[in-house]
């Protein structure tokens, strides 16, 4: 039950990271999301030398590392505070609930696709992805995509935790990195796009 609980709670904040169109809310939520990651990661794995050198990784790229890298960028680029969608709240419950339909459909094929598995954390973390991608359609604002990347990551993770198909140390290590290195990378050229823009106005003001 108390696993079940983790994985709504992580259901819930990423709903609002979709929802919310407050830049520093939606950083924040992020973080407090990746926080989060650790409770079923305990819950699932125990204290061991595996599950503790994840909870770090957690920490320091996802808790730590993302956040930092958005406000930094988004200081740089003098981003506006709000980040409204591409569509309204109407459409994207529309296609939260298209999920959640989805979903229910699927749950009774889990037990006979992928074994004895949770089938309610399967059930949160599929809308998890769900809701991750969603935000690559609805969202228009460079962090709201980021932020959707960061969503479908963490339930990328949850998945494999699920599945019990976790993944030797090294390469995990370096799946941590792909996600930072993916997220400066957009950064970056978020802020290279906003450097063109002020060079094109300076040449037609002159």
């Amino acid at each position: 039950m108390g696993t079940e609980f983790s994985y709504l709670i992580l259901l819930l904040i990423g709903v609002v990271i979709l929802l919310e169109n407050r830049l520093k809310r939606l950083v924040l939520l992020l973080g407090f999301q990746s926080i989060f990651l650790l409770l079923p990661l305990f819950e699932d794995s125990g204290y061991n030398t595996h599950s503790l050198f994840l909870a770090g990784m957690i920490v320091l790229f996802k808790v730590v590392l993302t956040p930092l890298i958005l406000f930094w960028t988004a200081r740089k680029t003098n981003s506006v505070e709000s980040t409204f969608p591409k569509v309204g709240y109407i459409p994207t419950f529309a296609l939260l609930l298209f999920g959640a339909l989805v979903g229910f459909i699927i749950l009774g094929f889990t037990k006979y696709r992928f074994g004895e598995v949770n089938q309610m954390s399967f059930l949160y973390t599929f809308l998890i992805l769900y809701v991750g991608m969603v935000g690559f359609v609805v969202r228009r604002h460079w962090v709201g995509v980021i932020a959707s990347f960061a969503v479908f990551e963490n339930g990328t993770f949850l998945l494999t935790q699920i599945l019990r198909t976790g993944l030797p140390l090294g390469i995990e290590f370096g799946s941590f990195l792909d996600a930072v290195f993916i997220i400066g990378a957009a950064s970056t050229l978020r802020m290279s796009m906003k450097i063109d823009l002020e060079d094109e106005k300076e040449e037609v003001s002159a």
